[in-house]
């Protein structure tokens, strides 16, 4: 659940952006999205497919709700690994566009997701 976490905070990069002091340190972490999303992807998929046997938790069924979190924010991390396609450069940045408008929502509901199946 703590990838699940750190991946929420990693989508709310976006709000912090705008301050001059932290702009440095979103470009240090923004490499570390693809490997944190792909690691919170797998983790989403886990979560839904066994149920979460590998945690000890009351009620297997709280973890769906971090299952399906973790898959779409683990998308919305790795998506930028398509920016590095060349030749779909135009369609790409009018995907990124419309998604950048949603990755503030999504990252504040993988840090309640995230909150949920830790307690």
């Amino acid at each position: 659940m703590e990838f699940l976490l750190l991946g929420g905070m990693i989508l709310l990069m976006g709000l912090t952006s705008r301050i001059k002091i932290l702009k440095d340190a979103n470009k240090a972490l923004i490499g570390l999205k693809i490997p944190i999303g792909i690691v919170i992807f797998i983790l989403g998929l886990v979560l839904l497919t066994t149920g979460g046997t590998y945690i000890r938790v009351a009620s297997r069924a709280m973890l769906v709700f971090p299952g399906i979190m973790g898959i779409i924010a683990g998308a919305f991390l790795v998506f930028d690994l398509f920016k590095l396609i060349p030749k779909a450069q135009e369609s790409i940045d009018k995907v990124t566009t419309t998604l950048n408008v949603f990755q503030i929502p999504v990252g504040i509901v993988t840090i309640i997701a995230a909150l949920i199946g830790m307690f």
